[in-house]
């Protein structure tokens, strides 16, 4: 320690001063406040920062996402767009990204709602109708294709038969509940909280860990199925628990009508049937936030509200980058990773740094912001 004081701090020039400089803010990272050790870590966060800007730079957010969040943040619906820009259908198109922000429409969201206009300017993709179709068509072709293979062709129309309508689903909020037993312990507990109350970084640790591509497929992804597909041929016989490659769409039908059946075939098709149909009735951020709501966090916490009280004793929009990502780590499986177990603690911690690493890999944050969150000890409150 006292030789890395004694150096002169030096610019970061090359990728090899970079993770030396990450090294010894490891080692400086418990400097007290209003020290020569604190003086040194702030410099070279600095440095670190900086370096980071240039040559890790984080894509800026897709223009639509940003425009959406900020309408959820300003409280605005639809209407309020359409009244912008001057048609509900104009309005319509820009969200469902069938057309583009023009020049026009960004100057009267930058002009009546203070938006910055960089940030509704970068280039986005449009998905044509063309495109989407040619996308479902393949993607129907391929189930189709599996489905006749096994003998089973028909079977989506028969299940779907059987599947709640949306109507049932659409007007859906998962409900506030706390259940005690006998001796007045809580063993359920929910508290809804809306989308717009979830920081971004909650979100986005939530995708990094479950659905990369959340807000580019139609519900389901075949490319994750395939690869589940493959895993499961491959661990025929070693007792591991199969893997099925769902979207945060189809955790969510599983969740709201699929509660009680056991992993099988017929539960998968149920999921792709309930999954497109879900997409086809509601927008991204009200699946997401249905999820987010709905899902069990081990414990007697159910829904994100639930598991930050839980294990952090915070509401959702107070915790850290590290904390949101240990509670993304755990949907996957709950009792296996909580931290009121003293046995899960260190695979817990493993399964926490993983999201960080995803989330540095996707974008989605730094490398030194996931450095320094690996470094947060984690620990209930």
């Amino acid at each position: 320690m006292e030789q890395n004081l004694d150096k002169a701090v030096r610019p970061i020039r090359s990728e090899a001063d970079y993770r030396a400089a990450l090294a010894e803010i490891d080692e400086l990272f418990a400097a007290e406040p209003g020290s020569t050790e604190a003086d040194r870590l702030e410099v070279l966060c600095i440095l670190v920062a900086e370096y980071e800007r240039k040559t890790h730079p984080v894509a800026p957010p897709d223009p639509v996402e940003f425009l959406s969040f900020a309408m959820r943040a300003q409280g605005r619906t639809q209407a309020d767009l359409a009244e912008v820009l001057g048609s509900r259908s104009r309005a319509s198109e820009v969200l469902s990204r069938k057309r583009h922000l023009s020049a026009d429409m960004i100057a009267k969201l930058s002009e009546r709602w203070s938006l910055p206009r960089d940030l509704l300017s970068a280039p986005y993709a449009i998905a044509t109708g063309a495109r989407q179709a040619a996308r479902r068509a393949f993607a129907a072709a391929v189930i189709v294709l599996a489905v006749a293979t096994a003998g089973i062709g028909g079977v989506f129309w028969s299940y779907g038969r059987e599947l709640p309508s949306m109507a049932e689903i659409t007007h859906y909020t998962p409900p506030e509940l706390a259940r005690y037993d006998a001796d007045g312990r809580l063993v359920e507990y929910r508290r809804f909280v809306p989308l717009s109350q979830i920081p971004p970084h909650v979100v986005k640790a939530f995708l990094a860990a479950e659905d990369q591509d959340y807000y580019a497929h139609a519900g389901y992804s075949l490319p994750a199925i395939m690869r589940a597909a493959m895993q499961n041929l491959a661990g025929v016989g070693s007792g591991r628990k199969p893997s099925g490659g769902s979207t945060i769409t189809q955790q969510l039908a599983k969740n709201l009508v699929l509660t009680g059946e056991a992993p099988s075939l017929d539960r998968k098709i149920k999921e792709l049937i309930l999954a497109s149909r879900l997409e086809r009735a509601l927008s991204k951020d009200r699946i997401l936030e249905l999820y987010l709501n709905q899902i069990y966090f081990g414990g007697h916490a159910f829904g994100i509200a639930a598991a930050a009280q839980q294990y952090f004793g915070k509401r959702p929009d107070e915790l850290s980058i590290a904390e949101a990502a240990y509670l993304a780590a755990l949907p996957k499986a709950p009792n296996h990773y909580r931290l009121d177990v003293a046995d899960n603690r260190a695979r817990a911690k493993e399964r926490r740094d993983w999201v960080l690493r995803r989330m540095a890999d996707d974008g989605l944050i730094t490398v030194s912001a996931a450095h320094f969150a690996q470094a947060e000890p984690l620990t209930r409150h």
